[in-house]
């Protein structure tokens, strides 16, 4: 999984890079656009494949079903390496798009996987272990594929492709399971019907998705707080990502630490250390502000690992629910990323006054939901 989401990152931040630094042409396109075409490409397979791939994580055994979208992992990888050495832009955009399509598919089976090799009370630390391989691979894929493309393509591409035959070969070492022969493939306006029916589920989704967002919108945003708001070198953006990753994973720590304090109260509490971090940043010193961007992705990661393990409590629903979260989780990231261009972009308002706002209506949403999420 790990390798998967490392090789999104890589191919992603490698066609955003080949056309904007390496002035890749595609058709003539401006540069800003065919990034947030790539963006769509890869987040609108989420919603659109949602259903299909719920009734598939159910339906199917997992390993054979697990490998199957590894082997087009691999199909994808070495197309994409095809592109990049021959510098083909609009190949190499297909692939993001594959790559969307691969991993829509695989993030319901990956965390309905994980109640099924587990204990129960097991089950919040290995999410735990995949909160922070998520953001690590992340970090690790937009890094590397930042500067490869540029310096070292072909160092770039024999990753690429180590990565996808080691996806493939780790398959191998799960266990054989049975997949439900009772599944019923569900069209998408039946599967978030069905989902909306269970409030408690959809509560910890709508909170999950407002951190999503919040977090797209930082992640986004930090080149521009980097050199605009704190004045820093361009090459300091990696930094800045590390420290999210940092925080995100001292978030995680401290979410298995205190597993045993209620649900609500550990939600809030993150969300209101998302609230204290972004208040941190509006403080000029680049210490201090740094210190706040640690405190509110370390919140995120905090009130985001009990709600993960909320939607495991049910072994039969799991993959609706991801599926589910999903398709909120792009809903909610494409309006972030609207409001974000018309509130800083067209309407001037500055960069962190809109991230701390941002994170109150994080705490708000968890407020909001927070009666539907006590419910045992």
């Amino acid at each position: 999984m790990i390798a998967g989401a490392t090789n999104d990152n890589l191919v992603k931040t490698a066609f955003v890079i080949a056309i904007t630094a390496l002035s890749w042409d595609l058709f003539g396109l401006n540069p800003v656009v065919l990034a947030n075409i790539a963006a769509l490409c890869f987040i609108l397979p989420f919603i659109f494949f949602a259903g299909l791939a719920a009734f598939k994580a159910n339906k199917q055994p997992p390993k054979k079903w697990l490998f199957i979208l590894k082997l087009m992992e691999l199909a994808l990888a070495s197309i994409a390496c095809f592109a990049i050495v021959n510098k083909i832009g609009w190949i190499l955009l297909i692939c993001v798009a594959g790559f969307g399509i691969q991993s829509a598919f695989i993030g319901p089976l990956k965390y309905a996987l994980i109640p099924r090799l587990s204990d129960r009370d097991e089950i919040l630390d290995r999410n735990a272990w995949m909160e922070t391989a998520t953001f690590i691979s992340i970090l690790a894929g937009t890094l590397l594929a930042a500067n490869w493309i540029v310096s070292s393509p072909y160092l770039l591409i024999l990753l690429i492709i180590i990565l996808a035959v080691i996806g493939c070969l780790g398959i191998l070492l799960l266990p054989t399971l049975k997949g439900r022969s009772e599944s019923v493939q569900q069209s998408l306006i039946e599967l978030i019907n069905r989902q909306r029916k269970d409030q408690r589920s959809m509560s910890a989704i709508w909170c999950l998705s407002g951190f999503w967002a919040v977090g797209s919108v930082w992640l986004t945003h930090l080149p521009i707080l980097a050199t605009d708001i704190w004045h820093l070198a361009p090459q300091s953006v990696g930094k800045l990502l590390g420290y999210f990753v940092l925080g995100i994973t001292f978030g995680v720590i401290g979410g298995v630490l205190l597993k045993q304090q209620g649900l609500v109260r550990r939600i809030l509490l993150g969300a209101f250390a998302m609230v204290i971090g972004s208040l941190l940043i509006q403080i000029s010193n680049y210490t201090i502000a740094s210190t706040g961007l640690v405190l509110t992705s370390a919140g995120g990661g905090f009130l985001a690992l009990p709600l993960y393990t909320l939607l495991q409590d049910d072994l039969t629903a799991v993959a609706d629910r991801i599926a589910v979260n999903n398709i909120a989780n792009a809903y909610m990231i494409i309006i972030a990323a609207i409001a974000s261009m018309l509130t800083v972009g067209l309407l001037g308002l500055p960069l962190v006054i809109w991230l701390l706002t941002l994170s109150v209506g994080q705490l708000l949403l968890c407020l909001y939901h927070r009666s539907n999420l006590s419910f045992s």
